[in-house]
């Protein structure tokens, strides 16, 4: 019988240290994992979220907690996609006045230019 070559070892991916994190929900708590040293950003991103589901529950009435979930991450997403697009307008508008900028400097330099070049 054929012996199988034994096929080589690939040590396992490093996988950075993780922690987990008791989070409070609209009143549920659940633990989450995060990266060490990450757990002061997964509060804040928790107190936004909470907040969040706090306002939608507020505006709905007899929702499930599905429901406002659901409701919450539409409402998020809405809400990063128009800062998305308000970043974009702002650089092209920030690009354009630097454009603006280098085009008249360009025309200083060539009238200090021509004016150095009649003094000599």
């Amino acid at each position: 019988m054929a012996k199988t070559p034994a096929k080589s070892e690939q040590p396992a991916p490093a996988t950075a240290p993780t922690t987990k994190v008791g989070v409070t929900l609209h009143g549920r708590e659940y633990i989450v994992a995060c990266d060490a040293g990450e757990e002061r950003k997964l509060v804040e991103l928790v107190k936004l979220v909470d907040s969040k589901l706090n306002e939608v529950a507020g505006n709905s009435t007899n929702a499930s907690e599905t429901r406002l979930f659901m409701l919450t991450c539409l409402l998020l997403a809405d809400e990063l996609i128009e800062t998305r697009k308000l970043a974009t307008t702002g650089r092209k508008a920030d690009e354009d006045l630097l454009v603006a900028a280098v085009n008249h400097l360009q025309g200083r330099v060539a009238s200090i230019a021509a004016l150095v070049g009649k003094a000599h």
